[in-house]
């Protein structure tokens, strides 16, 4: 099962009940923990000392976990943070290097003391001001732990740090996103980003706002997404994993390509469509990618059943 498989990734709060007992039968790749945003000052403590039985409450379905920390309070989360099963602290606002290299070794240390392998937890960054995109490359380079995805640049913490409205009709988070988007592609990381879906209601619960996001992020090539409630889930899913006729013509146009290839050839066409290097080349991210999915809703299925009996 490939952990980093996460078409949809939503945020589940561990001081709610309601949200956490459920999060596992809802169908999403991964969870987001959150100790952040969605935790009142006064509850945040309570939250940290969840965060350990969460882990087991929302990965019954096969979802991989995340734990989204704060900023301010980093050397007081992150040992509440760091367990078996945690898959990627996200590190909100992050804006230096000295801010990864920092909460790298507090992980590092952790990983130790409790038997987690070195290094595979994901340190994501969240990208969330004007100074964290400009200084993108220094903090995606400032510690030896692998970035899997990135992205960023837009939501409203960056809406608020700009002073504009978050909701509009137009791509008011182009440079940003884009920006951070040619980094991570430069340093050979999966890009979530870089693709703009005009939501102009601000609403996050509807399904048919979930399929025109999916739809233009697989134009993209992008693997991932992001939902803050359950009726993204399913649209998201299905809509960022290849459809069998997309696997059918990657099939095709890799046979296609090995047989123009065997003849000293680089060009050749299929049904009216070139057929070269980079063509086969994308075939192979397609039943790449076909075949991790595959892989995670096989887990997924696994699980489910488990859980339920």
């Amino acid at each position: 099962m490939n952990n980093r498989v996460s078409r949809v990734s939503m945020f589940v709060t561990p001081t709610n009940p309601r949200f956490i007992d459920k999060a596992w039968t809802r169908g999403g790749d991964a969870y987001i923990l959150d100790i952040e945003d969605s935790i009142a000052p006064a509850e945040k403590q309570r939250c940290r000392t969840l965060i350990r039985e969460s882990i087991d409450k929302a990965n019954k379905g096969g979802a991989s976990i995340y734990v989204r920390i704060n900023k301010p309070f980093v050397d007081a989360d992150l040992p509440y943070a760091v367990w078996r099963g945690v898959d990627r602290i996200m590190l909100p606002k992050t804006e230096t290097a000295e801010e990864m290299q920092h909460a790298h070794q507090i992980i590092t240390a952790l990983e130790k003391e409790r038997g987690i392998p070195p290094g595979s937890i994901e340190l994501y960054p969240m990208i969330e001001t004007t100074l964290g995109a400009v200084n993108i490359h220094q903090i995606l380079t400032a510690v030896d732990r692998k970035i899997w995805s990135m992205g960023g640049g837009g939501g409203y913490d960056m809406a608020v740090n700009l002073g504009i409205e978050m909701f509009a009709d137009f791509d008011q988070y182009a440079y940003p996103i884009a920006y951070i988007t040619l980094a991570s592609m430069a340093l050979d990381i999966e890009s979530t980003g870089g693709v703009f879906i005009p939501n102009t209601s601000g609403r996050v619960d509807q399904s048919d706002q979930a399929i025109l996001q999916a739809a233009a992020l697989h134009r993209a090539g992008i693997h991932h997404s992001g939902a803050l409630h359950p009726a993204f889930i399913e649209p998201l899913v299905k809509g960022l994993t290849p459809t069998t006729e997309e696997i059918e013509w990657a099939k095709a146009v890799i046979q296609k390509f090995d047989e123009i290839s065997s003849v000293g050839e680089s060009i050749g066409t299929l049904e009216g469509k070139i057929v070269d290097i980079y063509e086969y080349q994308k075939a192979k991210v397609t039943l790449d990618w076909a075949l991790e999915c595959a892989e995670k809703d096989c887990f997924k299925e696994n699980a489910l059943k488990r859980a339920s009996s």
